[in-house]
């Protein structure tokens, strides 16, 4: 009777937590989510809509050119941004952008809701846990919460995950290799799995993930074009592999790298002063760490155990190292360990293993809880600030262990194919830190060239030397605002974004976006426009002519505004619409330089000639060009393994020498007065694209 009555308490225990979790999801934070658009629903949406809409969309990992189509769509949130989405991901949106932006995240997350049944369906059948109990995993999943309000895509992964382990189990291995490529094409990380089908030789489901990776590449290439694809794959990837594809100066994210930054690294804006400035003690470690936990879970996998418990148990084990290794992590992301702990749980469950069951159920709560970090580094005091990241791992080694426990014996084979995994593991951690080392110290060469900024801002963009300051555009969770090196006070105090600006000792253009057109105006003289349907503004060097860049379905093309302060005005274009512009510098209609792309290939540089042409540079995949006031000299970005270097051409004798080589990107040079000196955005030590301000002297 005793163990009855226990039984029936918590039934009703858990009856009442489960009704007060719905009862919160349904009256606070569905509401939440159905009422307005936050971060991230927005990221995906637009991209998809765009490409919906036929626009090139080749462009679209650049902050700017991304937020200027954001503002041109009026979607109701301050800042947008595709790092480090892949582009795959927002096909998933594309059924929905023919509806405005806050009713396709209506039905976005009625389809995550709806999501929850088949989920809760896989997981029962995986584990044997009951319904209401897998409902209440979900209910007190925190990270669930945050899925639904951002319109984020980890229910989706989840369930593609899940349905993906439970195809295996049932040994549908084609389908399930199919799942995992699709999961992958949307987030990187369950790529991951794919190890149990190696180690299994499970050559079906490895068959599958290639096919039907090969055929979600190919469907998102026909949608965005390669170009966009390169990009993400030698520009965004590498940098999200080594943890800064976001601002790393973040320990609330809980990340190994994020600690390790804060802890080791310097950066002179976002961490001047960390707890131990050691760069070799970082390319040790960053490495070595996310290595030791991840190898369990691959030397564990045991070939000739096909009982479903014991796949589940692999599966969720990847699954587990690949949240505790991210370099990224976000709140929302550990939606996924509702699999994980549903599998253990019903493990615990079955062996009678109470208290190991309560230090699950606190281990999880923990790691779903939302705990802010201290805005300012504390050095190693921070670490009790992240407890998820100790929960991860301490939920990874209960994983370890009971995957370890009575292994069935390994043939000979299988015990070779652990010596090479572990191989190659060891000789990938080696050449990661040799390759990490000679990155932070080389990146630290340019901390000599910054210069100094009042405010601190996530991105410091197109800096222009206008006499004896440094005026640029300034980025933030807020928006984008024209401001100058040495001062606190918005030139524009408008509230509306400034995208791109020309600024002289006595005049100041700006571009804003407004809903379906960019304009270009006087901030000191509100309403006043002098270009419609313009971008980019840039004033000649006597000041007399307007060059701008006018664009259509996101291709850009130079134009010119000849005696545009005249009551006669008279507009041209520079560049032929088969030509998309990039970036341009303009010193007078027959004397200007332009990047673009034509015919899908790389980006290049053009210079126009005497007889008015447009000539490509032999200078490769190159960006950014800016023409010294003297007339003399071009600086320039030039792309190499990845990163976007400046170099400077020699427009008397064509020559070229290239200023830097770092691996970090030097980008949007702009000349001083003196034709000497340089001053650019590079993102040395910070992260992919949230430039900082540098000046150097480059010609002697």
């Amino acid at each position: 009777m005793g163990i009855l009555r226990d039984r029936r308490t918590l039934s009703w225990i858990e009856r009442v937590a489960l009704l007060i979790a719905v009862a919160y999801l349904g009256l606070h934070t569905v509401p939440r989510a159905w009422s307005k658009l936050n971060t991230d629903f927005p990221n995906y949406y637009l991209t998809a809509r765009l490409a919906r809409e036929g626009y090139d969309t080749s462009r679209v990992y650049e902050w700017i050119w991304l937020q200027r189509e954001k503002d041109h769509r009026s979607l109701d949130i301050s800042a947008v941004g595709m790092i480090p989405i892949t582009p795959f991901s927002t096909l998933v949106i594309w059924p929905l952008t023919a509806l405005p932006a806050l009713a396709a995240k209506h039905v976005w997350t009625i389809a995550n809701l709806a999501l929850l049944l088949p989920l809760c369906w896989f997981i029962h059948s995986l584990t044997g846990l009951s319904y209401r109990r897998i409902a209440l995993v979900l209910a007190f999943s925190f990270p669930l919460q945050v899925n639904l309000l951002y319109g984020q895509f980890y229910i989706l992964i989840l369930v593609l995950i899940v349905a993906a382990c439970w195809c295996y189990v049932k040994e549908r291995y084609v389908l399930s290799g199919a799942l995992i490529a699709v999961a992958a094409a949307c987030k990187v990380f369950p790529v991951l799995l794919v190890v149990l089908f190696l180690q299994r030789r499970n050559w079906r489901a490895l068959a599958a993930f290639a096919a039907s990776g090969i055929g979600t590449a190919a469907l998102s290439i026909a949608v965005f074009g390669w170009n966009l694809h390169r990009t993400y794959l030698y520009q965004v990837l590498p940098w999200a592999l080594h943890g800064e594809a976001m601002p790393p100066y973040i320990p609330s994210a809980a990340s190994i790298s994020g600690i390790l930054h804060d802890l080791l690294l310097p950066e002179p804006q976002w961490n001047p002063h960390p707890w131990h400035n050691s760069p070799l003690l970082y390319a040790l470690l960053q490495p070595a760490l996310p290595m030791l936990l991840l190898a369990p879970a691959i030397l564990l996998i045991q070939r000739n155990d096909r009982t479903p418990g014991r796949i589940v148990l692999e599966w969720i084990g990847l699954l587990t190292a690949s949240l505790a290794i991210s370099t990224i992590p976000a709140s929302y992301n550990f939606v996924l360990m509702v699999f994980p702990v549903c599998a253990l749980a019903a493990l615990l469950i079955e062996r009678g293993m109470k208290g190991w069951l309560i230090a699950l159920i606190v281990a999880y709560l923990g790691i779903g809880f939302p705990m802010r970090a201290p805005g300012q580094s504390m050095g190693p005091a921070i670490l009790f600030f992240i407890p998820r990241l100790f929960l991860m791992v301490a939920v990874l080694v209960g994983i370890y262990l009971l995957l370890g426990r009575n292994p069935r014996a390994q043939s000979a084979a299988a015990d070779w194919s652990r010596y090479a995994w572990a191989s190659l593991m060891v000789v990938a951690v080696l050449l990661n830190v040799h390759s990490t080392l000679q990155r932070e110290e080389t990146v630290r060469q340019e901390f000599a060239y910054r210069v100094p900024l009042e405010s601190q801002f996530l991105l410091n963009a197109d800096p222009v030397a206008t006499g004896s300051t440094t005026n640029y555009i300034a980025g933030s969770e807020k928006g984008y605002r024209l401001a100058s090196a040495g001062t606190t006070a918005w030139i524009d105090p408008s509230p509306e974004d400034d995208l791109s600006f020309s600024a002289g000792p006595r005049q100041a253009l700006v571009e804003k976006a407004r809903s379906g057109v960019s304009e270009i105006a006087d901030p000191l003289h509100p309403g006043k426009v002098i270009v419609e349907d313009g971008q980019n503004p840039m004033l000649s060097i006597d000041r007399q002519n307007l060059a701008f860049e006018r664009a259509d379905r996101g291709r850009g093309r130079l134009m010119v505004l000849q005696s545009f302060q005249s009551g006669h005005p008279t507009e041209a274009a520079l560049t032929p619409p088969s030509i998309n512009v990039y970036d341009a510098s303009f010193i007078s209609p027959r004397d200007f330089a332009f990047s673009g792309v034509e015919d899908g290939r790389p980006p290049q540089i053009y210079m126009t000639d005497l007889t008015h042409q447009n000539t490509p540079l032999d200078l490769g995949e190159s960006r950014y060009p800016a023409l010294s006031p003297d007339g003399h000299w071009m600086a320039y970005s030039h792309l190499e393994h990845g990163v976007w270097n400046l170099w400077i051409r020699d427009r008397q004798t064509g020559t070229t020498r290239r200023v830097a080589d770092v691996p970090c990107n030097q980008v949007e040079p702009s000349w001083e007065a003196d034709s000497k000196t340089v001053v650019y955005a590079n993102d040395c030590a910070r992260s992919l694209w949230f430039t900082a301000i540098a000046r150097r002297r480059v010609i002697p």
